[in-house]
């Protein structure tokens, strides 16, 4: 039995409880409809949303990357690794890549990417990736041991991918199992909220900032008058209907209210979805110029917070599904990390944490070692690192 063989094997759990979810519920209908939506309505439609997604996804990608792995019994690292040279070698290279993949996992819940193998069966190998558009493809049904057989892609015509050809990558959706979450679903209101002022504000001024009016028609029944108020309602409901000239009679007199234009602007709704928006997103309004909102000391302390809450736990999900679906095909076992020393925004905090843990390898809490992973680095080879560090006796002071 091969490597392949024997890893598949293990990654099948003969779940009871996969086996009572799996039949008749249709879980891997196709969703396209939901997914075009968020697409259409939160990343090409709004602003906060579009902006906040694009930081998230570009700094995902400049994040400095190696490779840990096993060469000649021993771990090591590297930033040339094969495994990186997949990413490389994808649509237009590692950045436009990764850009990519996070763009759909931050928008939609889900990402997608075809893994490329080359056509030789004996020495079947990836030499590289594509990223499918996520709202295309969707997985099918399986059996109670793999409950995802593979997954289909549907456009122009149906394609059929076998599960050992998809990196699947999905933000947790309670409700759906087999399905991810976009952040997209809980901000919706706030999404249709925040692009209905804007449309409003819109209208506003192109009317010219026309005020609202009453109108009055002395001598109409009640049964006119009920149809003009029908008419002018059905010609006025919505955002998108704001302020625009209506024409019901010929004998209508307008009077203008005195409520001033910029009173009906939503100012207030825009500044405050768009803070909701953010926030569901992982994004310090700050780094998108909203002064007002000052929940940072300043600029490197919003940078760093976007780091530490939003990209880096999104950008280990992202690894950490590349690397379960990857390593298999390398000897070495490689594991792509980031590297978190290199990210100047975030050294502050490093420092703090290279301080506790000094302070408790010193204090023979932990080894050196223990301290080594958690910080991301190789064991060392060192016969001492392993070992708790002796305390100094202490004598009573005289």
């Amino acid at each position: 039995m091969g490597l392949l063989d024997r890893f598949k094997k293990k990654s099948y759990l003969p779940s009871k409880f996969w086996d009572a979810i799996i039949w008749g519920r249709g879980w891997e209908d196709f969703s396209r409809w939901d997914k075009e939506k968020l697409i259409e309505q939160a990343y090409e439609r709004n602003p906060t949303f579009y902006a906040a997604a694009n930081l998230i996804a570009e700094t995902v990608a400049d994040l400095p990357l190696y490779v840990k792995y096993q060469g000649r019994g021993e771990e090591a690292s590297t930033d040339e690794h094969p495994i990186l040279g997949l990413m490389d070698r994808s649509d237009n290279g590692r950045k436009s890549f990764v850009e990519k993949m996070i763009l759909y996992l931050v928008v939609t819940g889900e990402a997608f990417a075809e893994i490329v193998f080359s056509h030789d069966e004996a020495s079947k190998r990836p030499i590289g990736l594509i990223v499918i558009p996520s709202q295309d493809i969707n997985p099918v049904q399986g059996d109670y041991r793999d409950p995802i057989a593979g997954f289909k892609f549907r456009d122009v015509k149906d394609i059929a991918f076998d599960k050992d050809q998809i990196i699947y990558v999905t933000q947790p959706n309670l409700r759906d199992y087999f399905h991810g979450l976009s952040a997209g679903v809980p901000l919706a209101e706030m999404i249709d909220l925040n692009n209905s002022a804007i449309t409003w504000n819109k209208n506003i001024a192109q009317a010219g900032g026309m005020p609202q009016v009453i109108a009055k028609a002395p001598g109409i029944t009640e049964g006119e008058a009920q149809r003009m108020k029908d008419k002018w309602q059905l010609e006025s409901g919505g955002a998108n209907n704001a302020h625009r000239l209506k024409v019901v009679s010929d004998n209508l007199d307008f009077v203008k209210l005195s409520d001033k234009p910029h009173e009906a602007e939503w100012e207030k709704a825009i500044m405050m979805t768009s803070r909701m928006i953010l926030m569901g997103l992982g994004v310090p309004s700050e780094l998108m110029n909203d002064a007002q909102n000052k929940t940072y000391n300043n600029q490197k302390e919003a940078r760093k917070a976007l780091y530490m809450e939003a990209c880096i736990p999104l950008a280990r999900k992202f690894y950490g599904a590349i690397n379960r679906k990857l390593a298999i095909y390398y000897k070495d076992r490689p594991e792509i990390c980031i590297d978190t020393d290199a990210i100047d925004a975030i050294q502050e905090d490093r420092a703090l944490v290279i301080d506790r843990l000094t302070k408790a390898v010193t204090a023979g809490i932990i080894s050196k070692n223990e301290a080594r992973l958690e910080l991301g680095y190789p064991s060392s080879k060192d016969e001492t690192a392993d070992e708790l560090a002796e305390l100094a006796p202490s004598f009573p002071t005289v």
